[in-house]
């Protein structure tokens, strides 16, 4: 559903409830994954649209064309080793992070997610809380010394906070065209999260029998991948809760899932899991392609990641590598050891991903405080970033920009983007 419909089906409902069809509004809304307003908060909106000028009405046509023209300038295609590289500098010694922004939460920071065009991102703790907060506030902060009262900034870039879960939360999603956040959590429940309307806690949750570990939605918005400590990795129609799974007993996991990522496309998606394994799977019928069994020495693995033309695979492990495999031939092709669990023997999973055009990678440093970033291409070690006082978590990487979140056990969330020196130095070389 875009994002103009809903916007359409939102007044809609508003002015159902407001002309006393609440129960009609509420079937639409369940129906379409749209929250209904309270009766003492419904507007009439859409009868005041409908009795102004024509003319008045434009700028929807408007903004969807400039939304168009957009994304046909922003198509990025990622890594691609048979193609060499546009520069001959790599972006990693050109590129230079900065902190702009410190959230805190209660407990420690577990995960954090973008949405889609890179506007928003959410993080969650195992306080049990959700902060959403908006990506171009976040730049524009000047953070200072005082890191304990940076969100009751002016700017306020934290513009949402959710308490429904009881406990820790361990992955989230946006919805890849509606306003909608997916949580999930180990009280065994995902939650849906409108972050723009007014609503204060989830329109609807979707209970399971274990607790859950990992999410995704699908591309197309109608469904979510969900990974639990249960083996079998489960598919969800986020209408009508209906559960999927692949009927072959033989194909699935033997351990709880660690992580599960949809291709760029939803056509394909990777598994990892306790068993120590990877596997990658048809999204189509659910039907299993191809099984990595000791990717990581016989040692558990804790993320994966597809590329984005599909050729690729991103993977970490409490080996404490980082590797890259073609998904074609299962072949791996580099290895980037970063010693960070032999040197100081944390508990905490590994992780690794992309940054947006899949020109550097991720990960920790051997310090687990640090944010270590590669050469996607030859695994050579670019940068090391320091900030945080406990291990990362968890790193997030925007779809969109050089803009990145790190979680970590110091209960804060650090946002972290490009400096204007390396931007200028990057179109300088460009001009050359």
């Amino acid at each position: 559903m875009k994002e103009e419909q809903r916007d359409l089906y939102s007044l809609i409902l508003n002015q159902l409830v407001f002309d006393g069809y609440v129960n009609e509004a509420t079937k639409l809304s369940e129906s379409m994954m749209i929250p209904c307003p309270l009766p003492n908060e419904a507007s009439n909106k859409l009868s005041t649209l409908f009795q102004i000028s024509p003319q008045k009405q434009d700028i929807w046509n408007d903004d969807e064309s400039s939304i168009l023209s957009m994304d046909n300038n922003t198509i990025l295609t990622g890594l691609d080793l048979d193609v060499p590289p546009q520069s001959s500098s790599p972006l990693g010694n050109q590129t230079t992070f900065i902190t702009k922004f410190i959230t805190t939460h209660k407990n420690a920071c577990r995960c954090a997610k973008f949405s889609g065009d890179g506007k928003y991102v959410a993080t969650g703790s195992s306080d049990a809380s959700i902060k959403v907060l908006d990506v171009n506030k976040m730049r524009n902060f000047n953070q200072t010394k005082n890191e304990t009262s940076e969100d009751f900034a002016p700017s306020r870039p934290v513009f949402r906070t959710f308490y429904d879960h009881s406990k820790p939360i361990t992955d989230l999603d946006f919805h890849p065209t509606a306003p909608i956040l997916a949580s999930a959590s180990k009280d065994c429940t995902i939650r849906f999260y409108d972050y723009k309307s007014s609503l204060k806690r989830s329109f609807k949750y979707l209970p399971d029998s274990h607790s859950v570990r990992t999410i995704q939605f699908h591309p197309c918005g109608d469904m979510i991948l969900a990974g639990t400590d249960h083996h079998m990795i489960r598919l969800y129609d986020v209408n009508t809760f209906q559960s999927f799974t692949s009927r072959k007993v033989n194909e699935h996991h033997h351990g709880p899932i660690n992580m599960v990522r949809y291709s760029i496309d939803g056509n394909i998606f990777a598994s990892c899991s306790k068993d120590c394994t990877i596997k990658i799977w048809d999204a189509q019928n659910f039907s299993l392609i191809n099984t990595l069994a000791t990717p990581h020495n016989g040692m558990e693995v804790t993320s994966v990641q597809i590329s984005r033309n599909q050729k690729y695979l991103l993977s970490s492990g409490r080996d404490s590598c980082v590797k890259l495999w073609e998904i074609s031939s299962g072949r791996l092709i580099n290895t980037i050891n970063t010693g960070v669990q032999l040197s100081n023997n944390i508990k905490n999973k590994m992780t690794a991903t992309f940054n947006f055009n899949e020109e550097l990678i991720l990960t920790l440093d051997n310090q687990p405080s640090n944010l270590a970033i590669y050469n996607s291409r030859n695994g050579e070690a670019m940068q090391s970033l320091p900030g945080h006082i406990q291990s990362i978590r968890a790193i997030a990487s925007s779809p969109v920009e050089n803009a990145l979140m790190t979680c970590s056990n110091d209960f804060r969330a650090r946002f972290w983007c490009e400096s204007k020196s390396s931007i200028n130095n990057s179109m300088n070389i460009d001009k050359e």
